[in-house]
């Protein structure tokens, strides 16, 4: 089996109306690969903003200290993103041989499971085979029966909840909060972010329910009072901490690039609060200039509210779309958007939309909207290596390919 031929294997979509009500299935599946959750502690973090950021602190923290393993999604460009040990990502060869293993357990099974079920199994089996100190975990979708929740954890970390994913966790903020608390598990440790009141009532409740200890924490340094807490409990060893959580570089999350006398911003924000930092970061970069947003965005994200943020008269909008079978189209953002101020075109290609703001006399350009998106915009402005973009080729081919969109609805 070559990279590719792995890729296929583990591209199986799953439709919101599947989306697991039981975590059974899941821990048939670790039972099957020998349990190798159990070989390390491994902590958690849900949330609907900053969770993947947390996760990246979290680690950065210990890279220096212990073995981390990082599992966290989606990708940008290599699925092998989502796995990694103190920085580095899992390799082709090490991939392919995970996925021969947690594929030969689901076939003795019989058992169809998703893309993150899988990929769940794998990065738990390749932590054990690489004798990691501890796991850092990100939840997919929810929490209370993704499958990241099939460990039990040392530690469950929430970061701020909101409305998101509204078709798959019920559609209320409430049964949202429900969905995420349910990484709080009986008789354990939590940390949560401040949380507007409707989701710490949810959260106080599950926390008491299951006997578990909660606490909060501002979201600055709640990266630090995660390690502090298991360093309080001998599960790490002991080391500096500093006050706060420290800044982390991910691509495609406020990442600046400069190119033709432009400054490039691109961020994967996709909900109100992100949009909100991301609109604070403008202000920083280019506070009185007008400024050139191009936007796309997917199904299931509260397109209304995220646009909202940026309704003022120095913002000049173009509407773009990706290739992706949960993107919006630009006419549907647009009938959603009702905005007053901000300038509005549209723009499907999202290269075309691209050559046009850099062609245009605004001299700050804001690509965002989704993960997806920023993806593109990466790729397109010259920012991977030619093996990078092969790999990235190949990825998008496989997950956005006519075999995989002919295993949805």
């Amino acid at each position: 089996m070559d990279y590719s031929g792995a890729l296929k294997i583990i591209s199986q979509p799953i439709r919101a109306t599947e989306l697991p009500h039981t975590l059974d299935p899941m821990k048939r599946l670790l039972a099957a690969v020998d349990n190798p959750e159990r070989a390390y502690p491994c902590m958690v973090v849900a949330g609907s903003v900053g969770k993947g950021t947390t996760c990246h602190q979290i680690a950065s923290l210990m890279n220096d200290h212990v073995k981390v393993g990082l599992y966290t999604s989606p990708h940008l460009h290599s699925f092998r993103e989502r796995f990694s040990i103190n920085g580095k990502h899992i390799s082709q060869t090490e991939f392919i041989t995970g996925v021969e293993i947690v594929q030969e357990a689901a076939v003795q099974l019989d058992t169809h499971y998703s893309t993150f079920e899988l990929a769940t199994a794998l990065a738990l089996y390749w932590f054990r085979q690489q004798k990691v100190d501890i796991a850092v975990l990100e939840i997919g979708i929810g929490g209370r029966y993704d499958a990241v929740n099939a460990v039990t954890n040392t530690l469950a970390v929430i970061t701020p909840i909101e409305r998101e994913h509204a078709a798959m966790l019920g559609g209320t903020l409430t049964s949202i909060a429900t969905h995420k608390a349910g990484i709080i598990q009986p008789h354990g440790y939590a940390i949560a972010a401040p949380q507007v009141p409707e989701v710490e009532t949810v959260l106080r409740h599950e926390a008491i329910s299951q006997q578990a200890n909660l606490s909060f924490e501002p979201i600055e340094s709640l990266a630090v009072a995660a390690c502090a807490n298991l360093m309080q409990r001998h599960i790490i060893a002991d080391y500096l901490l500093p006050l706060m959580s420290p800044p982390v570089h991910l691509a495609g999350r406020m990442e600046q690039i400069e190119q033709d006398d432009k400054t490039l911003l691109i961020d994967g924000a996709h909900t109100p609060t992100s949009a909100r930092h991301l609109r604070a970061a403008i202000y920083q970069i280019a506070p009185a200039s007008s400024v050139s947003l191009i936007i796309g965005m997917l199904r299931d994200k509260s397109v209304q509210d995220f646009l909202a943020e940026f309704d003022s008269p120095n913002f000049y909008i173009t509407l773009t779309q990706t290739s992706n079978h949960r993107a919006l189209t630009t006419d549907e953002i647009q009938q959603t958007a009702a905005l007053e101020h901000a300038s509005i075109s549209i723009q499907p290609d999202l290269q075309t939309a691209i050559h046009n703001a850099i062609q245009d006399t605004n001299p700050l350009i804001v690509i965002t909207g989704s993960l997806r998106v920023a993806a593109l915009a990466r790729e397109m402005l010259g920012q991977l290596d030619e093996d990078e973009l092969e790999e990235a080729h190949i990825t998008r081919a496989i997950f956005e390919g006519k075999n995989y969109l002919s295993k949805l609805p």
